[in-house]
This record gives C-alpha cells, sequence and structure tokens, in this order.
C-alpha cells in the first residue's frame, strides 16, 4: 500500500517543483492542512474527488497535505470533511510570528555583559565553551555573510554544493546551509533580522576580536527559514522546518515564534521528540496569562522573558506550561546585513536557554533531551514565588549552576516531583 502512496507522491512532488512560485506568499484563506486515515493513491483521489480538491503539497514524515478548492470561489465544505471517516484532522493553514518586541530606542552599542554575567556564562565558559553540535533556527534565516555568523552556519556533510542534486538523498537539492520553505530554495537568508539575532545570541564566533559573544562558543548554527520577511509563517512550513532539523541532526531546535494551536505542527514536534530533539520555544509577548504554541506543547521547553533586576519581563506571557525565564530586555546580536541591534522579547530569552542547552549536551553528550531540559529547570535560580511559578516557572537559568551541576545530576539523576 505504501508503494501506492509513494509512486502518487513521487508525481505530485514533480508537479509542484513546476508549478512552485519562486517566493511563498501569505497562505490564502481558503487553504488547510489535512491528515488522511488512508494511504492508497486510489483512496487519497478519491477524496480530493469527493470534496473537488487539489493538493499543494506534503509534509512525509508526518503525513500531512496541504489542500485547497479546486474552484476558489466554492469553499471547502469543513463540516463534512471533519465527519468523513477517511480523515483524521482538517486545520486552516494558519500563522506563526516572531516573538521579539523592538524598542523606540535607537540602537546604542554592546551591552552584553550585565545579562551574560547575570547567567553566570562567564564562570560556566570555564567548565566548557562547547561543542559543534547544531541548533537549528526555524526562524527568518540567518545572514550567511555576516562577519560573526559566517563561520558559525552549518554544512550539511551529505551534500555537494551546486551540483543540481541531492546528494544525501533527504529530499532537497543542494542545502549545504539549510533549506529555506519560504522561498522553497537552498538559501536561507536572513530578509527580516530576527533570526540572526537569535541565532547569535545563541551562537555567535566569540573570542575573534570582533563584535559580539554567543554563549556557546562551538555550536553550529543551522538556518531553517520557514519565517518570511514580516517575520510571519504559515503552519505548514513551520512543521516542515521543525522536521528537517529533526532529519539532518540537530537535537537542539529552537523556535522562537508561537501562534495558536496547529495539530501540524505538534505532529512535526512530536516527531522530532521521537528522534530525541529537545525543543525550546518561546512563551510570546502579549504580557498575557497564555502560552504560546509550540511552547504549550508537551515536552517543549517554554522560555519566557526576564529583566536584570531578575523581574517577569512586563511583555512576556506567563501560565501553567511556563518552565523558565531568561533576560530578553536589551539584547544585543547580530543583525542581518552584517550589522547589530538591540531588541527585546521572549525570542531572544528563547535563544540564550538554547546556548545553554548546547554548553550542556557539549559537557554531557550521553544526557538525553529530557535530562539537560531537567537540568535548566532544576538549577534555574527561583525570582518568583517559592518553588515554581506561573510567570517565571522553575526561575531564571543559570549557566554557572548548570554546568556545575551535571556530574552530580548524572549521578543521582535529579528528578523534580
Amino acid at each position: 500500500m505504501m508503494r501506492d502512496l509513494s509512486r502518487w507522491l513521487t508525481a505530485l512532488t514533480a508537479l509542484w517543483l513546476l508549478i512552485a512560485p519562486a517566493t511563498r506568499a501569505a497562505p490564502r484563506p481558503d487553504e488547510y492542512l489535512i491528515r488522511l486515515k488512508i494511504d492508497r493513491a486510489a483512496e487519497i483521489d478519491r477524496v480530493w474527488t469527493d470534496y473537488a480538491l487539489k493538493p499543494i503539497s506534503y509534509l512525509p514524515r508526518i503525513n500531512v497535505f496541504v489542500i485547497r478548492p479546486i474552484d476558489p470561489r466554492r469553499p471547502i465544505d469543513l463540516s463534512a470533511l471533519t465527519a468523513d471517516r477517511r480523515v483524521a484532522w482538517i486545520e486552516p493553514n494558519g500563522l506563526v510570528h516572531a516573538t521579539d518586541v523592538t524598542p523606540d530606542d535607537p540602537w546604542y552599542g554592546p551591552q552584553q555583559r550585565p545579562y551574560l554575567e547575570l547567567m553566570g556564562l562567564p564562570p560556566a565558559w570555564q567548565l566548557t565553551r562547547g561543542d559543534a553540535r547544531p541548533i537549528a533556527f526555524v526562524d527568518t534565516g540567518v545572514d550567511l555573510d555576516h562577519p560573526d555568523l559566517v563561520n558559525k552556519v552549518w554544512r550539511n556533510p551529505g551534500e555537494i554544493a551546486a551540483n543540481g542534486l541531492d546528494d544525501d538523498g533527504n529530499g532537497y537539492l543542494d542545502d549545504v546551509t539549510g533549506w529555506n520553505f519560504v522561498g522553497d530554495n537552498a538559501v536561507p537568508q536572513d530578509d527580516s533580522n530576527h533570526g540572526s539575532h537569535v541565532s547569535g545570541s545563541a551562537a555567535a564566533q566569540t573570542d575573534n576580536g570582533l563584535g559580539m559573544a554567543g554563549i556557546s562558543w562551538g555550536a553550529t548554527i543551522m538556518p531553517i527559514k520557514s519565517l518570511g520577511a514580516n517575520a510571519t509563517g504559515t503552519f505548514s512550513d513551520t512543521a516542515a522546518g521543525i522536521v528537517y532539523a529533526a532529519d539532518n541532526g540537530a537535537r537542539i531546535i529552537n523556535l522562537s515564534l508561537g501562534g495558536d494551536y496547529s495539530a501540524a505542527i505538534e505532529a512535526a514536534v512530536n516527531y522530532a521528540q521521537s528522534r530525541g530533539c529537545l525543543l525550546i520555544a518561546s512563551t510570546g509577548n502579549d504580557g498575557a496569562n497564555v502560552v504560546d504554541y509550540p511552547a504549550a506543547l508537551p515536552g517543549v521547553l517554554a522560555v519566557g522573558s526576564s529583566s536584570l533586576s531578575d523581574q517577569r519581563s512586563t511583555f512576556s506571557n506567563y501560565g501553567p506550561q511556563i518552565d523558565v525565564v531568561a533576560p530578553g530586555e536589551d539584547i544585543f546580536s547580530a543583525n542581518r546585513l552584517g550589522g547589530y541591534a538591540i531588541l527585546d522579547g521572549t525570542s531572544m530569552s528563547t535563544a540564550h536557554v538554547s546556548g545553554l542547552a548546547a554548553l550542556i549536551w557539549s559537557k554531557k553528550p550521553h544526557f538525553t533531551a529530557d535530562e539537560v531540559a531537567q537540568v535548566i529547570t532544576s538549577t534555574a535560580r527561583d525570582i518568583g514565588s517559592p518553588g515554581w511559578d506561573s510567570f517565571t516557572g522553575w526561575g531564571r537559568i543559570d549557566a554557572a549552576r548548570a554546568l556545575g551541576s551535571v556530574n552530580e545530576f548524572y549521578l543521582t539523576t535529579l528528578l523534580r516531583p
């Protein structure tokens, strides 16, 4: 049965490559994501015929189709599709957005030391400066030529540049430095600033006499462009980006983005977790008692923002899913076009936690994703009500405590009740 499905999908992919536009526009209001309970090509085609649908693309690892009506003047019959026994679920191809807040103040120069020292980074760097494990950034892309990032960009070891072939057989041609799901090409170049900023915070080149310091000196940056120039992207591109990261060797997946619940994104998160990945996501910047998705999903490390005075940032979302906070105000990091900028947001906080996760894994590469997450939460500095609270979780991350505790953690398997 799966052979029929594979043959059908090969034909669909070939058709899609012919009709795909050069860049991905915002999703049409009649575009949906659907998972079917059937896998025979003829049965799948029957669903499209029964409801006058056309498949636009397919996410094979999580078995999700992107569909539209054949006639855009006739809306999809959602009630009938939802009730159809052949359909597992259907949802709009909604949007996620980058979770940064741009301050009104003009750019005024590097000010990293206060928040890096607050997080215990200089002492932590005496224990480890990280190794060359990739951190995947599902974001707006990365400035691939930035002087503080260019030498840290991940290189796909199985791909040969510009030969027009899928050398490693992962389904993406010439993806030497990641993938652009917005433009459907192998150039995940940042056109927004957001992705360069968060990746720089976590893993910019350090101790090179230039620019800024990243938390993990050794980690590489896997650029995955799922958000466009307006720092917004579709559920389908975000889910595809998560799957790409998991399939291409990233154990840390940074999700400095958020939005409404998506079954497709949850499926992608579950897939990545099944492959041993730690997903770290921002809670959101509305200052509200609600944690954005995917941070609210089970097993995702949900990160809020704190200030230099160890208070919850007023813009930082909070709620029952929050795990930790990290500095997210006046964060200096890389900008596109080779520059630097200061930004606020839970996006920046999330990048700090991803960098810390990379340091921990470099010290204890045999740790599972759950164990790395437990080290981060169990060594956080409690800055709110005693114990866990819904505003700051277990507290503000502390890299020195985290790195200093890993040997003890390994011996005692430190778990919270």
